[in-house]
């Protein structure tokens, strides 16, 4: 037998949990048409770059997640971009370096709010932090290849490998005309891209087609 006072406050939290489930409804209704504007917003970045950078097609309709290795919610990394008063992961995921050397190197990329992060994967430690108001521009080739360079001139230059290149270039992008009041980051197109290995040291990459894809001739130059 339930009472009259039980069913009333049965009643009482039938009605809040009704009006919680609209005020939800309502809520990821608003979630949906801002995913769904964001979604478009990238789809007209993408177009431009599809008229300047060849892109296989099994990429085109890739789904952008931002954050591919669970950044968002790893300690040890949550810890690092703290420790700079840094809250918000943009893009993280697994890429190669090319370093000094010419060796590939696995890193984790990592962009937040104000920076760019060259991680370790295995010991999960920073190998650099780049300031956004730092860099200077991207640069990749117009072929399908996964190349692209990321120019800082006051130190060196990035040279990186990545599927999601364009993600990659979009996001920051986005987060550069934030931090600097609206400026847009120059992304240079060519087949041919010099970029800075250390102080009087640069590389040059030539991208070809040829009849196994795209072929990458690196050649070294030094600068007084």
């Amino acid at each position: 037998v339930v009472s009259t006072q039980s069913t009333g406050v049965l009643n009482h939290f039938q009605h809040y949990k009704l009006i919680h489930l609209l005020r939800m409804s309502a809520a990821d209704s608003e979630d949906a048409k801002s995913d769904k504007k964001e979604n478009e917003t990238q789809e007209r970045h993408l177009e431009k770059f599809m008229g300047r950078k060849e892109r296989r097609k099994s990429s085109l309709n890739k789904p952008l997640q931002g954050d591919y290795i669970g950044a968002k919610t790893n300690n040890k990394i949550l810890s690092i971009i703290g420790k700079q008063e840094e809250k918000e992961v943009l893009f993280a995921d697994i890429v190669i370096k090319i370093n000094r050397k010419c060796k590939r190197q696995e890193r984790i990329l990592l962009l937040t709010e104000k920076s760019l992060y060259n991680i370790d994967p295995v010991s999960c430690k920073s190998k650099r932090r780049i300031g956004l108001m730092y860099i200077e521009c991207v640069k990749m080739s117009g072929l399908q290849d996964n190349f692209f360079v990321i120019c800082v001139p006051t130190e060196y230059d990035y040279l990186f490998v990545s599927s999601k290149k364009v993600e990659i270039c979009l996001q920051l992008r986005r987060q550069y005309q934030y931090v600097h009041g609206g400026k847009v980051l120059p992304v240079e197109f060519k087949n041919t891209l010099e970029y800075k290995v250390e102080n009087g040291i640069y590389r040059e990459l030539k991208f070809t087609n040829d009849d196994d894809g795209v072929s990458t001739q690196v050649f070294e130059k030094k600068k007084s």
